[in-house]
C-alpha cells in the first residue's frame, strides 16, 4: 500500500525505485541543491512528467531518498545487535554498519554528505525518527548488561562516533575508532 492506503502495483514501486536510484546519483554528483528535476529524470529514463506522477517535486524525492538510506542503514545495524558473540562484537556491528558503511557511502561521492546531513525542514522529521528507533534499540540492548547506565553508554555509542571525524580520519583510522569504542563500552560495562 502507498502512503495515502491506495494500492500501490510492484512497477509503480520499481518506477519509485528508478526514480531515487536517480536521484542518488544526481544528488551525488551535483549536491541536493543543484539537481533538477530534469536531471533526476534523465537518470531515471523518464520523462520529467512521468517523475510527477511519483513525486510532488524535488523536496518529496529528497525526503523519499533520506529515508530509504537510514532505513536501510538502521535495519542493517539493528540486525548485528542480535548477532551470536560478545558484546563489543556486537557493537561494534552495529557502529560499523551505522556509522561507517554510511560514512563510507557518502564520502565516496562528490556531495554524498549533501544526503545524510542536509539539515532542511523536509529532513529533519524523517533523520529524527530514525534516530530515536537507533537509539531505543541501543538502549534496550544494554540494559541487558548495565541497566541503570544504559542510556548514558548509549549516548557515548551515538554520540561519539561524530567526534571521531573531527580530523577527517581515513575510513581504515575511522572504522577502527568505532572499533576501540565498542570494546570500551563493553570495558566499562565489567566495572559496574
Amino acid at each position: 500500500m502507498g502512503q495515502d492506503g491506495a494500492v500501490v502495483e510492484p512497477a509503480e514501486d520499481d518506477k519509485r525505485a528508478r526514480i531515487l536510484d536517480g536521484a542518488f546519483g544526481k544528488f551525488s554528483a551535483y549536491g541536493v541543491a543543484r539537481t533538477s528535476m530534469a536531471d533526476i529524470a534523465e537518470a531515471a529514463g523518464m520523462s520529467r512528467p512521468a517523475v510527477y506522477q511519483y513525486f510532488a517535486n524535488k523536496d518529496e524525492i529528497y525526503g523519499a531518498l533520506l529515508a530509504r538510506v537510514l532505513d536501510a542503514a538502521a535495519q542493517r545495524a539493528l540486525a548485528e545487535l542480535e548477532q551470536p558473540g560478545t558484546l563489543a562484537e556486537q557493537l561494534d556491528g552495529f557502529l560499523q554498519r551505522w556509522y561507517g558503511d554510511l560514512t563510507d557511502l557518502m564520502t565516496n561521492t562528490v556531495h554524498g554528505n549533501d544526503i545524510i546531513e542536509a539539515k532542511a525542514g523536509h529532513a529533519k522529521p524523517i533523520s529524527d525518527a530514525v534516530n530515536a528507533r537507533i537509539r531505543k534499540a541501543v538502549t534496550d540492548h544494554l540494559k541487558a548488561v548495565a541497566p541503570r547506565e544504559a542510556r548514558n553508554l548509549a549516548d557515548l555509542l551515538l554520540l561519539a562516533p561524530v567526534g571521531f571525524k573531527y580530523d577527517s580520519p581515513t575510513m581504515t583510522v575511522f572504522r577502527r575508532r568505532l572499533t576501540t569504542l565498542a570494546q570500551s563500552v563493553e570495558r566499562s560495562t565489567h566495572l559496574r
